[in-house]
């Protein structure tokens, strides 16, 4: 069964016989405080139709009928640009030590049975591996995330990742967009970057050049700052793979490097993507983002994965929060740069800013809403929100998840899965495609498959969201 902090609490259904939510054309106005997030909106509106923003603004005192008033400060949706969705269906684990970098904890026992051994036999069942990455994008969405990296992909010469369609935006294997090819996106998210074969690394340099791809995501340099090994893949980066300072090119981790490697970074016109939680807890140190943005880098927060991050980039926001408010003798960042590592930076960083990461006219109406409550400044909502707080997760116009009044209101008669998250009620709209076979399974259908398979390892799924406050523990 879920964990009793986020439990299944049952279905609800609701019939009607109206055209497909993926083709409703007709306009809705939502009003909240716009944060677009470079500027703040009082008493602003959106307007969506079909898939796109199509307007935004100030009412200026005066509000039209047929508004839905959302009591929420309203954001772009969350952009998760370092994640391993399929992982996230398993627990949380501690490792109760700390490592040099990341190859040291992949070799130990206790990962091995805890999560690798898991997760391979999970994958050795397709339709078990579709289960993991549908409950590891829900467990997105209800973090605030609409769009993620690292999810399912396909077997060779397959295509049999279909089943990542119609929930969170997969920007490395089927964003969603208009013109989007499963299988053939223009973002390569790579985990092992020195494990490619030299004619492949060839092609990524050839196509970055070309634009057919617009952004490369490495993992590099993940460990201690003091550990040589992992300095000495920024080394490896330069040599091996001659080339691959150059724009669209986005360092993950980075931890063990300085201000000399983000200068060449600079230089090279590459981004970096910044996961603390992850990083404290395996190794008890992240990257030097001071250095990071004195070299003028682009930086984007994300949460890395559930097992030793954090559980959505809601919660890594809150982490990032709270290790900010900790600097001395002042901050790191504020309030707007923070969120704005969130949606428009990593936007940029995927080469998707023509599409989301701002509410403006025109892109994508990818929208979170997060309730309003009395608080006044939005920056300091979004930073400090609980999993209770989110009211509404929008992806390409649909409402996907929120509570259950603005849930119903956009989807009259839709079927709807009902919720208790953190013991707030909410709603989950399960088939945006509808009539696709892999969007016919319930929450409550996946959980109990994984839950079946874990039980051999005498262990449950992992929780949907946080109940807890995150601390620098």
């Amino acid at each position: 069964m879920l964990n009793k902090q986020v439990l299944l609490m049952g279905l609800a259904w609701w019939f009607c016989v109206c055209s497909s939510v993926a083709q409703q054309h007709n306009p809705v106005i939502l009003s909240g405080t716009l944060v677009t997030p470079s500027e703040v909106v009082q008493d602003g509106f959106v307007t969506v139709s079909g898939n796109k923003i199509t307007d935004s603004g100030s009412f200026s005192g005066h509000s039209p009928s047929g508004v839905i008033n959302t009591d929420s400060f309203v954001f772009p949706g969350l952009i998760d640009l370092h994640d391993h969705i399929t992982w996230n269906f398993l627990p949380r684990w501690k490792a109760g030590e700390l490592f040099n970098n990341r190859y040291d904890w992949q070799q130990t026992i206790a990962y091995k049975i805890a999560l690798d051994d898991p997760h391979a036999r999970v994958f050795d069942d397709r339709d078990l591996a579709c289960d993991a990455d549908r409950f590891g994008e829900i467990k997105a969405i209800v973090g605030g995330s609409t769009s993620i990296v690292g999810s399912l992909t396909p077997t060779p010469n397959t295509d049999d990742n279909a089943c990542i369609k119609g929930l969170a935006r997969n920007l490395d294997n089927f964003a969603g967009f208009d013109q989007s090819v499963l299988n053939k996106e223009p973002l390569r998210y790579e985990v092992f970057p020195f494990e490619m074969q030299l004619t492949d690394a060839a092609k990524v340099r050839s196509d970055l050049d070309s634009g057919a791809l617009k952004a490369f995501l490495i993992h590099v340099s993940e460990g201690k700052p003091t550990d040589a090994s992992a300095a000495r893949e920024f080394r490896m980066l330069l040599k091996r793979n001659d080339g691959f300072l150059r724009p669209g090119v986005s360092v993950i981790h980075g931890v063990a490097l300085g201000r000399n490697e983000f200068d060449q970074m600079k230089k090279g016109g590459v981004g970096l993507i910044w996961s603390p939680r992850s990083n404290i807890e395996l190794y008890g140190a992240t990257t030097d983002v001071l250095s990071a943005k004195s070299a003028g880098l682009k930086i984007a927060l994300a949460p890395d994965w559930s097992p030793s991050g954090s559980d959505g980039l809601l919660e890594e926001l809150k982490y990032a929060a709270t290790w900010n408010a900790s600097q001395q003798p002042s901050l790191a960042f504020s309030d707007q740069e923070l969120v704005s590592m969130a949606t428009v930076i990593p936007a940029e960083l995927a080469g998707a800013d023509k599409q989301i990461g701002s509410i403006q006219k025109g892109l994508y109406a990818d929208l979170l809403f997060i309730r309003r409550g009395g608080k006044k400044d939005p920056y300091q909502a979004l930073l400090h929100a609980s999993p209770a707080d989110v009211r509404l997760v929008m992806v390409g116009g649909i409402a996907l998840y929120g509570d259950p009044d603005l849930m119903t209101q956009l989807l009259p008669g839709k079927q709807l899965e009902s919720l208790d998250v953190c013991g707030a009620k909410k709603a989950l709209y399960m088939d945006p495609q509808e009539g696709l076979p892999q969007t016919k399974k319930s929450l409550l259908e996946i959980s109990n498959s994984l839950n079946a398979k874990l039980a051999q390892w005498g262990t449950s799924i992992a929780e949907l969201a946080p109940c807890h406050g995150s601390n620098l523990n």
